[in-house]
C-alpha cells in the first residue's frame, strides 16, 4: 500500500483518533540461486558441485533449478529473505495524554462490547446443541466417594484407588456397610468372620512364600545367563508353553517376530550359541504361558514347570545390569515388555505395573518408537519399521488398560506420536532381508496381527475415554460421554462382522480361534465403555437412560462370554480359568454393578415400560432407570442377573487359594449380593450367612484344615509397624497384611469412605465390644 500502512492500521485509524506510524522499508533484489535443491531444503551448505558432498554422503539425488525455474524462498535458499511486516508502532508521541487516556478508553469498551455479544452467541449455541440432541445441558453429578478413594497410613503412606477398586465400589451400598461395620451381631455370624479372618492370614502366609524366588538361583555368584538357563524346564515342556503363550498371548500385545524368535529357539536347543536377551525373553514367555496353563501354575515349585518368581527375578537381575548402549537395543525393550507381563501373573498390584510401564515408554521414547519408522527411512528397514510399529501398539494398549484399571492419566497422549498402525500381514510375509512390505490384507480376512490391527483402529477413541474418565469433575452436561458412547457402540458392530459368532463344528481348534478373536476384541472396547459409563451409571441420580442401559448391558455381556461354550469339552476348564485370570478385577466390578441395579429395581415400586421412554432422556428416578434397563432385554431381567451375579462368587470360590484372590472381595460381594435381592431383614441375615459359610468352607479346603485347627489359631495377627520401610518388600501382598481386628476403642461409627477402613481393622465391626 502507499500509506504502508496494515490493514489493522487503517481500520484503528478510522474508528479512533489513535494513529499507528509504519516506517517506510526497502526491498533488496535476491541473488541468483546457486545451491542444489536439497541442500536449499536442508539449509545445508554446498559447493556446487555436481553432484554435491551432501547429496553424495546421504545418498540423495543431487538437482540443481534449471534456469527461469521457479523457486520457493520458504525452504531456504541463498536469496536474501525479505524484512517483515513492521509491528505498528506506539501512539505518536505528541498526542495529549488526556486525549489518549479517553481514546483507550473508547477502544476498550468497543472490544468489550465485542466480547459480550460473542459470548452470547456461543451459549445460544451451546443451548441449541444441547436441545438438539435431546440431552438436557446439565453438570453430572458423581459422588467422589463413589468413583475414587485414598487410604492414608501413618499420615504419610498413601495410595490412591479408582472407581474398579473393591474398596470404592462398596461405597454405593449403604445397607451392606451398616451391616460389615455393625457390631451388633449375632455371635454366630461374629463367629464365622473371626474363623475367616484366621484363613485370609493364613492364606496371605502361604502367598508370600508363593511369591518368593528361590535364593539359591538368586543370590548365586554364578553367571546370570547360566543361572537363566539353570531354570529352563525340558524341552518337551518349554515347547508346550511357548505354544500356549503364542495363541494366547501375541494377539493383541505382539512383541515377537514369530519366525524369528522360532529360529532362535531351535537353535537354542541345538547348542548354537544366541543372543544375550534370547533367554531373558524366553523365560518371561514361559512365566506367561505357564499361569495360562491352568490354576496354580507357576507359584509353587515344580519339575514339570518353570518358577515364575525366581524366573522373573532373574529376568530382572539381567536387565538392571545392563549399560550404555544395551539399553536401546530392540531387544532389551521386548525383554522389558515380555518381564512385565510375567510379573503381572503373580503381581496383582496394579499401580506397580502401571509405573513400570511408565519407564518402559519413556524408554521406548528415547528410541524414537513414537515416531513413525517412515520418517527415517533412509535408516531402518521395513522388516525393523513394522517390527517398532507393532511394539509401539503393544506398549499403547498396555498403557490404555492400566490406566483404566488404576483411574490414572495415560503415559501416552493423542498426539504424542506420529507412529502408524503395523498393517495386517501374517509373521511369514515379512522377513528381515525384505525390501517392501507387501500391502496390508483385508481387515476381514485372518491373519497375525488382524486383532492389533483392529484394536489399533479404536486407539484414539480409547485415549479419549481415559482422557475424560480423569476429569469428570470438569464435565458441564453428557454430550461428550454421549458421542464417545456412541462411537464405541458402532465398534462393536464392526467386531460382529468381522469376526461373527462362531457355529459349533468338529473342528475344536479352529472354533476356539475364532471365538478367542471375537472376545478378544469385544473385551479391549467393553473394558472402555465400561469405564466411560461407570461414574454416572452407579454415582448419578440424573444419568441419560442410554448410560443406565448400556452400563447394565456391558456388564451382562462381559459377564456372559463363556456362555456360548460347551462346559464339557475337553479344554473348557483352560479357557475358564484364563478367563478369571485375565478378567478378574472387570469381572469383579461387573458384579457389583449388576448388584446395584438389582438393589435399585428392588426399591423401585412399579415398573415402567421401556418402550415409554427415550434413550436419551432423563429418567425420573434411579430405580426407575434401572427398571427400564433391565426390562429391555432377556439378558438383562431380574433373574438373570441374579443367576449371573451368583455364577461370580461360586467362581471366585473356587479359586480361594489362587495368588491375587482377595477373601475380602469375596466377603464384600457376598454381603453385597445378598443385601440387594430384597426380602426382609432375616431373610437377609440368613442368606449372609450361608454365603459367608460358603467362603469358610473354601477356605479351610484351601488351608487343608478343619473347624478345630482352625479354633486354635491365634485371634489377632502380629502388628504391623506404621513406619514406610515395613512394608517395601516385593511381594504384592504385603500391603494386605495389615490385622483385620481393631482394638476394643474402634468407634461404633459407619465410615462414609469405605476405603478408609479397608487395610486397617476390615472385620473388627464384628467382634464384641467388650473384646479387649
Amino acid at each position: 500500500m502507499d500509506s504502508g500502512k496494515s490493514p489493522a492500521s487503517v481500520h484503528s485509524s478510522v474508528n479512533s483518533p489513535v494513529c499507528f506510524v509504519a516506517p517506510s522499508r526497502s526491498v533488496k533484489r535476491p541473488r541468483p540461486v546457486k545451491s542444489c535443491l536439497e541442500c536449499r531444503k536442508r539449509k545445508l551448505k554446498c559447493d556446487r558441485t555436481s553432484p554435491c558432498s551432501q547429496c553424495q554422503k546421504a545418498q540423495r539425488a543431487c538437482r540443481y533449478a534449471a534456469e527461469g525455474e521457479a523457486v520457493s524462498l520458504s525452504d531456504g535458499s541463498d536469496a536474501e529473505v525479505p524484512e517483515r511486516t513492521v509491528k505498528r508502532s506506539r501512539p505518536v508521541a505528541n498526542q495529549e495524554p488526556a486525549q489518549r487516556g479517553t481514546n483507550y478508553a473508547a477502544v476498550l469498551e468497543d472490544h468489550a462490547a465485542r466480547l459480550e455479544r460473542l459470548e452470547k452467541q456461543l451459549l445460544g449455541s451451546g443451548s441449541s446443541i444441547a436441545e438438539s440432541s435431546g440431552t438436557p445441558a446439565q453438570r453430572p453429578a458423581a459422588s467422589s466417594l463413589t468413583i475414587r478413594g485414598l487410604t492414608v497410613k501413618g499420615g504419610l503412606r498413601t495410595r490412591f484407588f479408582g472407581q474398579s477398586s473393591t474398596r470404592v465400589l462398596v461405597n454405593l451400598f449403604d445397607e451392606a456397610k451398616e451391616f460389615m461395620f455393625s457390631r451388633n451381631k449375632s455371635s454366630d455370624i461374629r463367629e464365622l468372620f473371626l474363623n475367616i479372618q484366621k484363613i485370609h492370614k493364613a492364606l496371605q502366609d502361604e502367598h508370600r512364600k508363593a511369591t518368593a524366588p528361590i535364593t539359591v538361583f538368586v543370590d548365586s555368584m554364578t553367571p546370570i545367563q547360566k543361572r537363566m538357563a539353570d531354570v529352563l524346564p525340558s524341552r518337551a515342556v518349554c515347547d508346550t508353553l511357548l505354544n500356549i503363550y503364542l495363541s494366547g498371548s501375541e494377539t493383541i500385545y505382539r512383541v515377537l517376530h514369530t519366525p524369528s524368535f522360532m529360529g532362535q529357539y531351535i537353535g537354542y536347543w541345538e547348542g548354537n550359541p544366541q543372543p544375550d536377551a534370547f533367554l531373558p525373553q524366553l523365560l518371561s514367555i514361559l512365566c506367561v504361558g505357564y499361569r495360562f496353563l491352568g490354576a496354580g501354575k507357576g507359584q509353587y515349585h515344580d519339575r514339570e514347570g518353570i518358577h515364575i518368581p525366581t524366573a522373573s527375578s532373574l529376568v530382572r537381575t539381567w536387565l538392571d545390569g545392563l549399560r550404555g548402549k544395551q539399553l536401546v537395543e530392540f531387544s532389551t525393550l521386548q525383554a522389558e515388555l515380555l518381564q512385565l507381563m510375567a510379573q503381572r501373573m503373580i503381581n496383582p498390584q496394579n499401580q506397580e505395573s502401571w509405573t513400570h510401564l511408565g519407564l518402559i515408554v519413556r524408554m521406548a521414547m528415547t528410541m524414537g518408537l513414537h515416531r513413525d519408522p517412515s520418517e527415517f527411512a533412509h535408516k531402518i528397514s521395513p522388516f525393523w519399521a513394522e517390527q517398532r510399529r507393532k511394539l509401539w501398539y503393544t506398549m499403547l494398549e498396555l498403557d490404555i488398560h492400566m490406566s483404566m484399571q488404576c483411574n490414572l492419566p495415560c503415559c501416552i497422549r493423542e498426539g504424542d506420536f506420529t507412529c502408524l498402525p503395523p498393517r495386517n500381514l501374517n509373521d511369514e510375509d515379512i522377513y528381515p532381508n525384505i525390501e517392501q512390505l507387501p500391502p496390508s490384507k483385508p481387515i476381514d480376512q485372518y491373519t497375525d496381527s488382524r486383532i492389533q490391527v483392529f484394536a489399533a483402529s479404536t486407539i484414539s477413541m480409547r485415549l479419549k475415554v481415559v482422557e475424560l474418565i480423569n476429569r469428570t469433575d470438569s464435565l458441564q452436561d453428557y454430550q461428550q460421554v454421549l458421542e464417545i458412547g456412541n462411537e464405541l457402540e458402532r465398534v462393536f458392530e464392526d467386531v460382529r462382522y468381522i469376526t461373527p459368532p462362531a457355529t459349533h463344528s468338529n473342528d475344536r481348534k479352529e472354533y476356539r480361534r475364532k471365538w478367542l478373536s471375537r472376545i478378544v476384541l469385544d473385551m479391549h472396547c467393553r473394558r472402555p465403555i465400561l469405564a466411560l459409563y461407570r461414574p454416572f451409571a452407579l454415582s448419578s441420580p440424573d444419568a441419560p437412560q442410554q448410560i443406565m442401559t448400556g452400563y447394565l448391558r456391558s456388564s451382562m455381556i462381559l459377564l456372559s462370554y463363556l456362555d456360548e461354550l460347551d462346559p464339557t469339552s475337553p479344554d473348557y476348564q483352560h479357557i475358564w480359568h484364563m478367563h478369571q485370570l485375565v478378567l478378574k478385577q472387570d469381572i469383579l466390578q461387573a458384579a457389583f454393578s449388576v448388584c446395584y441395579y438389582m438393589k435399585q429395581i428392588n426399591n423401585g415400586s412399579t415398573a415402567t415400560d421401556p418402550l415409554a421412554v427415550d434413550s436419551h432422556t432423563k429418567p425420573d428416578s434411579v430405580e426407575e432407570a434401572c427398571i427400564v434397563a433391565s426390562e429391555s432385554s432377556v439378558l438383562l431381567s431380574l433373574p438373570r442377573l441374579k443367576a449371573t451375579v451368583q455364577k461370580v462368587l461360586d467362581g471366585m470360590l473356587s479359586r480361594v487359594r489362587e495368588i491375587g484372590t482377595d477373601l475380602r472381595d469375596i466377603v464384600s460381594l457376598t454381603v453385597v449380593f445378598n443385601t440387594s435381592q430384597g426380602g426382609t431383614p432375616e431373610q437377609k441375615r440368613d442368606a449372609i450367612k450361608s454365603g459367608v459359610q460358603a467362603i469358610l468352607d473354601a477356605g479351610l479346603q484351601a488351608i487343608h484344615a478343619n473347624q478345630e485347627k482352625i479354633a486354635s489359631m491365634p485371634i489377632m495377627p502380629p502388628s504391623v509397624p506404621g513406619s514406610m520401610n515395613a512394608t517395601q518388600a516385593n511381594s504384592s501382598f504385603m500391603n494386605n497384611a495389615q490385622p483385620f481386628i481393631a482394638t476394643a476403642d474402634t468407634p461404633n461409627t459407619i465410615p462414609d469412605d469405605f476405603s478408609a477402613m479397608w487395610d486397617m481393622e476390615f472385620w473388627n465391626p464384628f467382634l464384641p465390644s467388650g473384646l479387649p
